[in-house]
């Protein structure tokens, strides 16, 4: 369909209509996999088979729409770089343990004297792993 939309436009739905696949997709996932059990957090989803079986036909269906939607404004497929999605959440958590050290945690109140002397080689140690794996990840292949 040629014409209707101006490249702005275009972009606009192309963005809105990906953001939403991957989110579709990323429910199909959760609803197709088991649960997650990690050293601080579990996930679980605790819905019935029945309603499960509704998600997924919704789902299925959104994502016709999405696959007729693209055929109709020949919107393009993107692809993504999941070593950049690494380096980058790797990044975020590097931030996120230097704010964990002993001081700067007297934002949230007083610090015990012994705290930085316990915490802080982890957190500085933790910290050094998520920079090392951002800098793996943000490098070119050999």
């Amino acid at each position: 369909m040629k014409g209707l939309l101006n490249p702005y436009q275009r972009r606009s739905i192309e963005i809105s209509l990906r953001r939403f696949e991957e989110n579709l997709r990323n429910a199909l996932s959760i609803l197709d996999g088991r649960d997650v059990n990690g050293i601080l957090f579990t996930k679980r989803l605790d819905v019935s088979e029945k309603k499960k079986a509704k998600a997924r036909d919704l789902i299925n269906s959104a994502l016709g729409q999405i696959h007729e939607l693209k055929a109709l404004f020949d919107f393009q497929s993107e692809e993504q770089d999941l070593a950049r999605q690494i380096a980058s959440e790797m990044s975020i958590s590097w931030e996120n343990l230097m704010d964990a050290r002993a001081k700067k945690l007297r934002g949230y109140g007083e610090v015990h004297s012994e705290l930085a002397g316990i915490l802080d080689p982890q957190i500085k140690s933790l910290s050094a792993i998520a920079l090392k794996l951002a800098t793996l990840f943000g490098e070119e292949d050999d």
